[in-house]
């Protein structure tokens, strides 16, 4: 594992329309995690992590929430620099 990695990536979470707003707030909920957009059920979200192992287990916990039906990642970018990130 290299020192000072930066993974940032999007994902699409679906959910009934009706549960939108909750799933949002679980997912806020959630160090790491942000929600920028909820409509109708589908929601916007990043993820930033200091190693793919960490964004890969963000991954796993979006689907794990209670009343979402599907994630599907959009964009990933990923840097080592110095200082880029830190625990």
């Amino acid at each position: 594992m290299v020192d000072n990695e930066y993974h940032v990536a999007s994902y699409v979470v679906r959910t009934r329309p009706e549960d939108g707003g909750r799933v949002a707030e679980r997912i806020n909920a959630v160090p790491g995690l942000e929600v920028h957009v909820e409509q109708q059920g589908k929601l916007v979200v990043t993820a930033e992590a200091c190693n793919v192992r960490e964004l890969a287990e963000f991954a796993t916990s979006l689907g794990d929430v209670g009343g979402v039906i599907s994630v599907a990642p959009v964009y990933h970018e990923y840097e080592n620099t110095p200082g880029a990130m830190s625990k």
